[in-house]
């Protein structure tokens, strides 16, 4: 079930554009963040086994995952999206987050979609999230531009879900966009 499930979201026909809109290069990420990250995470036995049904998808190689999650423990599995590719990554707790990226982008998305993905998002854990202030970032020679959403639980727990957009500041380079659900887990005592 999931694996069809996750092969309609990446398959799915996009949304017809009016005449002379740019295309969107984000639908299939949407639905596979929606999809996993928003419907079967935090279960990582069950994004595993969606994953590897996935035609084209396939596990990362310990250096392509040190790439994303550096030191932190995690999985994760890349496909072709076109000119572009999808990357998956589950990093272990006790920051446990499910990231999908969009590799080769120009950086638009449609920002109608995301609010709909994102508050359904919110509707099923329960509400009670607060806007967070976008904020603009740079490490090295990448820009990023952050928003999104998050809510504090008892003990130290919290929720966020984050869109995250990336840019090199030297020009002529692509855009990674990058969409994250954290789950902070309670502080023991």
């Amino acid at each position: 079930m999931i694996a069809a499930l996750l092969s309609l979201a990446l398959q799915a026909a996009p949304l017809p554009q009016p005449s002379g809109a740019p295309t969107f290069r984000g639908e299939g990420q949407m639905r596979m963040f929606d999809m996993i990250c928003g419907r079967i995470f935090p279960d990582d036995a069950r994004v595993a086994a969606g994953m590897a049904s996935i035609s084209g998808a396939r596990p990362l190689t310990p250096e392509e995952l040190r790439t994303y999650l550096k030191d932190d423990p995690g999985r994760g599995w890349v496909m072709p999206a076109g000119t572009s590719r999808i990357v998956v990554t589950i990093e272990a707790p006790p920051i446990h987050s499910c990231t999908v990226r969009i590799t080769n982008t120009d950086g638009a998305i449609d920002e109608g979609k995301w609010q709909q993905l994102l508050t359904a998002a919110q509707a099923r854990s329960g509400g009670g999230f607060v806007t967070l202030p976008p904020q603009t970032f740079e490490t090295g020679g990448i820009r990023s531009q952050v928003g999104g959403v998050q809510k504090q639980g008892p003990g130290g727990a919290a929720e966020a879900i984050y869109l995250i957009r990336s840019s090199p500041k030297q020009p002529g380079f692509a855009t990674e966009i990058r969409m994250v659900r954290q789950l902070v887990t309670p502080q023991r005592r």
